[in-house]
């Protein structure tokens, strides 16, 4: 009998035990700040295919970086017609606490023909951000830099699904990015960040920024490698092309890799 007390008095302090054991030692849910992390269970393209979307702006330093990532990942689904390009002139990351100036030689993205189940989309915000206060949409229209989010929110609605705009408004400008402001309005200016979205009928993963897990300083490489080859973009773009990505670069091929695993999961 007494053995059968102490063990009715056990349960609830071996019960407690194993909530906090669960509470201390499985990891918080990734979020997808400067990495892919999935957001929802949710098939958001409705049907047995995968829909990839890519928000940014034509000078924007980490859409050119992903650019090269995605043209090599998305080439064996579609066609993709591209325009070679360069950023803005901007300070990025050449490694841990260390950065560079420069502009990052990227692709914008005009078409996708596809030859597949999976689609890709691509949505420019903005064109350049100027240093005398203003910017200018993908049309060349000159807007001041205290209007940029409001247009870029508006032009959003306008040109994606509900659902993505929800995402991003929810992770840009609701959530606090480590613990402080939402992360559209820690830029300088506040804008909506390049946004990566991947949904399927496995769910949705989302990236906002550009993959530091893959490697920490891939824009600030790409910078040096603009500095040391002229005509940079046009030259990326052919190696890209013929799989001759020189090793400095390799990132390039690593984060293709995961791009077409995160598809693959999806489907």
């Amino acid at each position: 009998m007494k053995n059968k007390k102490t063990l009715l008095l056990l349960i609830p302090i071996i019960i407690v035990a194993m909530i906090l054991l669960v509470i201390l030692f499985v990891p918080p849910p990734k979020e997808p700040f400067f990495q892919f992390a999935k957001v929802s269970n949710t098939n958001y393209a409705n049907g047995d295919n995968v829909q990839v979307y890519f928000i940014s702006w034509y000078g924007c330093p980490y859409g050119s970086t992903e650019s090269w990532s995605l043209y090599l990942a998305l080439s064996q689904y579609g066609t993709l017609n591209v325009t070679p390009t360069y950023s803005d002139v901007e300070l990025v990351p050449l490694a841990q606490g260390q950065t560079v100036i420069g502009t990052v030689p990227g692709l914008i993205f005009t078409s996708f023909s596809p030859r597949s189940v999976v689609y890709f989309h691509a949505i420019y915000l903005l064109g350049r951000i100027y240093q005398n206060d203003s910017a200018s949409l993908p049309n060349g229209t000159i807007i001041s830099l205290s209007k940029i989010l409001n247009i870029e929110l508006q032009e959003l609605k306008k040109e994606v699904p509900a659902w993505v705009y929800n995402l991003i408004y929810e992770y840009q400008l609701q959530l606090p990015y480590q613990d402080n402001e939402p992360f559209a309005k820690l830029g300088n200016p506040p804008h909506i960040a390049t946004t990566i979205i991947i949904t399927g009928p496995h769910g949705t993963w989302m990236m906002i920024g550009y993959d530091r897990q893959v490697y920490y300083g891939s824009p600030g490489t790409l910078v040096m490698f603009a500095r040391q080859n002229p005509y940079a973009p046009l030259l990326l773009l052919k190696m890209v092309e013929y799989h001759d990505i020189p090793p400095s670069l390799g990132f390039i091929n690593d984060e293709a890799i995961q791009i077409n695993k995160i598809i693959l999961k999806a489907l």
